[in-house]
């Protein structure tokens, strides 16, 4: 098992072309300063077992409330950096969860996550096309899709500096007013991704020390509380998976982390994740 995990830590490591653990006397860096963007995306790459953790045992399938939808077919994007990537190509989980809901119903899920990446980029991407993996993808504005799920970026923030959430919250309301204004019809969701976990953030790939840790942690949790309060305060719908995430002490609950690299999801917190995501469509009647 323990060679399962050291050879994750190894592909990840490659994936993201991390650069050497700092020294003491570094300066701290960002995790978009310290990683490069990714050869391979991390959705694809298998999440390890834990060594420890329980297989959870059998319980009985809960009966589905299911809705009904306006229309047979649906297009959903979802854009940011590899906290969305990292739901993986068709994203998955939240494409299974929907068709359970809206039976009848059929739904195209579109990634527009790019790893390293800070809110300026996305308006980019939202606009024209560019590459990506050695992929070319197409703008999003061109895919019409009929629901945009904005996720905070909060993982890759500006440096963390007096004006810095200010900065990022004109951000968001950038790119909300872009999509209203080039997909009028859209229905635009705001999320929060899962919380880091202050005392393993970044273990197996970062290197970094307690103390840089515990100020990244830190300072993510603060671009994730206020896109929640973002999206409430323009009263756009929220799909809230980082106050969820939060265990008793205010540190992330690993087990929405990847014991990989303990920076994005288990297959648990993309179970998360999707199920607000999926929470944010029926309550607000996205669909119906």
């Amino acid at each position: 098992m323990e060679f399962v995990l050291s050879l994750f830590a190894s592909v990840v490591l490659a994936a993201e072309g991390v650069l050497s653990p700092l020294a003491d006397d570094v300066p701290f860096l960002s995790v978009e300063q310290a990683v490069a963007q990714p050869s391979v995306s991390f959705g694809s790459l298998a999440t390890p077992m834990i060594l420890g953790e329980a297989t959870p045992s059998a319980t009985p399938t809960p009966t589905i409330t299911t809705y009904p939808a306006r229309q047979r077919h649906y297009a959903v994007a979802l854009l940011g950096d590899s906290m969305i990537d990292t739901l993986g190509p068709d994203v998955p989980h939240l494409k299974r969860k929907l068709t359970n809901l809206f039976p009848g119903t059929t739904f195209t899920m579109l990634n527009y996550g790019v790893g390293a990446t800070n809110i300026d980029a996305s308006l980019s991407r939202i606009t024209d096309s560019y590459t990506y993996l050695g992929q070319t993808i197409p703008s999003l504005v061109s895919q019409s899709p009929d629901i945009v799920v904005i996720e905070s970026f909060g993982y890759n923030p500006y440096p963390f500096d007096e004006g810095a959430l200010e900065r990022h919250w004109l951000q968001l309301a950038s790119v909300v007013d872009m999509i209203e204004t080039r997909l009028p019809a859209a229905k635009i969701i705001i999320a929060a991704t899962i919380a880091p976990n202050s005392q393993v953030f970044g273990d197996g790939v970062l290197g970094w020390n307690a103390d840089e840790k515990i100020r990244k942690a830190a300072e993510i949790k603060k671009y994730l509380d206020s896109t929640v309060k973002f999206a409430q305060s323009q009263g756009l719908p929220l799909a809230d998976a980082f106050h969820p995430s939060l265990m008793g002490n205010g540190d992330g609950n690993v087990l929405y982390i990847n014991g990989g690299d303990h920076i994005h999801y288990s297959d648990s917190g993309r179970d998360l994740f999707a199920q607000k995501i999926a929470e944010a469509i029926v309550s607000n009647r996205l669909l119906e």
